[in-house]
């Protein structure tokens, strides 16, 4: 029986509302379809004190960490592209320089992390507490064409349900009660979600996972 345990560098404090549940609950739903043997996947863990931007404080960090991670999720917003390549770039090449083992897997939203919080409108109007909405936002894979995914946000919580936005506590509701119900199904509808999801069975066969 396997463990899998993993570590998150995320890029705000917003996104510890959403990505590390939303994660683990894709985590459950790709081992029991790819690698049964699997049997139980640990929370996803993040680490804030290793930033996001620095290679060197990740290394410092995750090296402190050793022994506690089978694999280390690291996320980056996806727009503008070329910053968000060229980051990602520089801390894929830092990381494959360090003496650290494990895989590291990328988490790109494109545009953001919001974008992924409207992939799936039923979780939406769950988290709203409504019975359906009344504006019908972008969902599936249309969502990273969507230029402001936080603007649509804030008007769903705005003229929806009524909620103030610039509450931390609302907006916190929201994020968790989506990662919590967001189905995985319509998750990977999102072509960024949807090659997290194939990086994380490769890096998952690079372990020594074998396919159920």
């Amino acid at each position: 029986m396997w463990s899998l345990s993993r570590v998150l560098i995320r890029e705000g404090p917003s996104d510890d509302w959403f990505l590390p549940i939303l994660l683990r609950r894709a985590l459950e739903e790709l081992v029991v379809e790819f690698f049964p043997a699997c049997r139980e996947v640990q929370e996803v863990r993040p680490l804030p004190e290793a930033g996001n931007q620095h290679p060197e404080t990740m290394i410092k960090t995750l090296k402190e960490e050793r022994g506690t991670f089978d694999v280390v999720l690291y996320h980056h917003d996806g727009a503008p592209p070329a910053k968000s390549q060229l980051v990602l770039g520089r801390i894929r090449q830092a990381y494959s320089a360090s003496d650290l083992g494990e895989p590291l897997v990328a988490v790109v939203p494109m545009r953001e992390t919001e974008a992924w919080l409207l992939a799936d409108r039923t979780a939406l109007v769950r988290a709203l507490n409504l019975r359906r909405l009344n504006r019908e936002p972008v969902s599936g894979s249309e969502v990273e064409s969507c230029p402001d995914p936080k603007v649509v946000i804030d008007a769903l919580l705005r003229d929806e349900a009524g909620l103030n936005p610039k509450k931390k506590g609302a907006l916190r509701n929201f994020y968790l009660s989506v990662a919590e119900n967001a189905g995985i199904a319509e998750l990977r509808k999102v072509p960024a979600f949807q090659q997290w999801w194939n990086d994380m069975i490769e890096a998952l066969e690079g372990l020594g996972y074998q396919h159920g």
